[in-house]
């Protein structure tokens, strides 16, 4: 069926149709009003101690495992594990009474010993007197000499074991050497202990006024910050990040470099010195060694400052006539929230810092009003 329309209602059509389309085309934003202002940095060139990061463990500058010297029953202990013990305090006891009866044994043989030798000596200076006067033999006075001779030794072979009787009687009492912290006791009461084998361990006592941090150095990292000299890292800066994130507040200096790079890791072995009168750092504890090695010339930025480009890392230049350019850089090694510029940057340039996603090379930009 054929429906007609009026003309009228045809250009009442038209009319609204022509006005929804130019009624909902959306508005063009209008361009910014001059170049867009930015934050900058000037850089500045400085002699920057090159650094790397390494892992690495505490151990102690003197670390002492404390041994019975003597066989016997631990007859008792004498300090609490983890305490701070001085040079000297007892720390065991052996049961002392089979060398206590040994030393006297010995004293007495050394009496006897001491006791003959003086009478061969009394009797040798007579045989030499008679012989003097003709009235004994020359074999009668060399006889006696030779008697006070073998006396004397024995005697002294007597002192001797008299000395070594007292010296195991001095050693039931295990003393700590050194002044330090002592560990878990690992033989109790009642024990037998022996000097062979791995009964006779006791406990061990670690130095914790001093420890050293041993770590590694890849071989291009070492060559990087000393050259690659054996020995260029001795008395190098180091420092230390905990666990927990925190910068152990001393630094420490590096007091021995291997001679040679490990052929297993790779690596430059390397051992620094630290203070540790606080006992903050504990043997055996994992930390990350920083080290510094030779300066270079360098630009520190903010690491915020940095935008990622298909050529590399880069920063935002603002160059001549107010030109926005990216600058593709050469990154050192980080140093808090700024990280070190090695190439890519000339001293006096102006490097953006904020706007980032909003600037685009070619973009014209102007310093912003402080």
């Amino acid at each position: 069926m054929i429906v007609c329309k009026p003309p009228i209602v045809e250009g009442v059509l038209v009319l609204a149709c022509v006005a929804g389309l130019f009624g909902c085309r959306p508005e063009v934003a209008a361009p910014p009003a001059g170049p867009l202002p930015v934050k900058v940095l000037q850089v500045t060139a400085a002699d920057l101690a090159q650094q790397a990061v390494s892992p690495g463990q505490v151990e102690g500058v003197r670390e002492v495992e404390i041994r019975a010297r003597v066989t016997g029953i631990l007859q008792s202990v004498h300090y609490a594990e983890g305490s701070p013990v001085k040079a000297g305090d007892l720390l065991f006891r052996i049961d002392p009474a089979p060398y206590a009866a040994a030393l006297a044994l010995a004293r007495a043989q050394w009496a006897q010993e001491e006791s003959r030798a003086r009478q061969a000596a009394e009797e040798s200076a007579r045989q030499a007197t008679l012989f003097k006067q003709q009235a004994a033999s020359r074999k009668e006075a060399d006889d006696a000499e030779a008697l006070a001779v073998a006396a004397r030794g024995a005697r002294d072979a007597a002192a001797a074991r008299a000395d070594l009787a007292r010296l195991d009687l001095e050693y039931c009492e295990v003393r700590s050497p050194i002044d330090g912290v002592a560990g878990r006791r690992l033989r109790t009461e009642g024990s037998l202990v022996n000097p062979v084998g791995p009964d006779g361990l006791l406990t061990t006592v670690v130095s914790s006024d001093r420890v050293w941090v041993r770590f590694g150095l890849p071989e291009a990292d070492h060559a990087r910050l000393f050259g690659g000299v054996v020995g260029g890292a001795n008395g190098a800066e180091v420092t230390l990040t905990l666990a927990d994130g925190s910068e152990y507040p001393l630094k420490g200096r590096v007091d021995f470099s291997s001679p040679e790079v490990d052929a297993r890791l790779g690596n430059v072995q390397l051992r620094a010195l630290f203070d540790n009168a606080k006992g903050r750092l504990m043997s055996g504890q994992f930390v990350r060694a920083r080290v510094s090695g030779l300066p270079v010339k360098a630009f520190l930025v903010p690491q915020t400052s940095l935008i990622q480009t298909p050529r590399g890392r880069a920063v935002f230049v603002l160059g001549a006539g107010g030109i926005v350019e990216a600058r593709v850089v050469g990154l050192g090694d980080a140093r808090g929230a700024e990280v070190a510029v090695l190439s890519g940057l000339k001293a006096g340039e102006l490097v953006v810092l904020d706007q980032l996603q909003k600037l685009r090379a070619g973009v014209k930009a102007a310093v912003a009003a402080r």
